[in-house]
């Protein structure tokens, strides 16, 4: 059967992808750099499965969107490389690296944590709807570019997922760059919508 794709901007479909979520599944979401593979991080075989469906090696950090800077410390241990960064550039396409809060469950303990806020409001009602966060990784297959479309997004994933969120071609269509937070100093893993240049800038900025 083909996978469902719906409106993010309809009520019924964020009440419905809110549900599926919380009940273990996973969906498909627009953001504002590329479509993202989303679920609640409390199923461990999920996570596996993940990326499974992406023909790829789990990634080095685990992936969370984030409602907005206040979670921040519910995932990761902060430092003053993160805070000037998350400043200048959150909400936006900045995915910071930090080692994992040790409130967190010893399973996600395991490996740092990627952190991102995304700079997409029609995302809001479904972060408020799943508890403020998700774990969420690029919609994609290796060997190919990541979807910037719901309808790419199917082409790769249909039937393997609960339900696909349209939100239309995503604003940027280019992933979040990756900094990790954790070595000294800060190094950029995966070059994005912000250049090196600016990642320098603004912690020159803050010294």
């Amino acid at each position: 059967m083909t996978t469902l794709i719906l409106s993010i901007r309809s009520q019924d479909a964020i009440v419905q992808a809110a549900q599926l979520i919380l009940s273990g599944q996973i969906i498909v979401i627009p953001t504002d750099t590329v479509y993202g593979l989303a679920m609640q991080p409390h199923n461990l075989q999920n996570i596996a499965r993940l990326y499974e469906m992406r023909q790829r090696d789990p990634e080095p950090a685990l992936p969370f969107l984030l409602k907005d800077s206040t979670y921040i410390k519910k995932f990761a241990r902060v430092n003053r490389v993160a805070r000037q960064l998350t400043r200048r550039f959150w909400p936006g396409a900045l995915t910071i690296i930090l080692p994992p809060s040790l409130n967190l469950p010893q399973p996600l303990r395991s490996q740092p944590v990627a952190l991102r806020v995304p700079n997409f409001p029609l995302l809001t009602s479904l972060l408020d709807a799943v508890g403020g966060y998700l774990m969420v990784t690029g919609a994609i297959k290796s060997g190919y570019s990541p979807a910037i479309t719901a309808q790419e997004a199917a082409a790769f994933f249909n039937q393997e997922v609960a339900l696909i969120l349209d939100g239309g071609a995503t604003p940027f269509g280019v992933p979040s760059t990756i900094v990790d937070c954790i070595h000294r100093p800060p190094r950029i893993l995966r070059r994005g919508l912000i250049s090196e240049a600016q990642i320098k800038s603004a912690l020159r900025s803050a010294d």
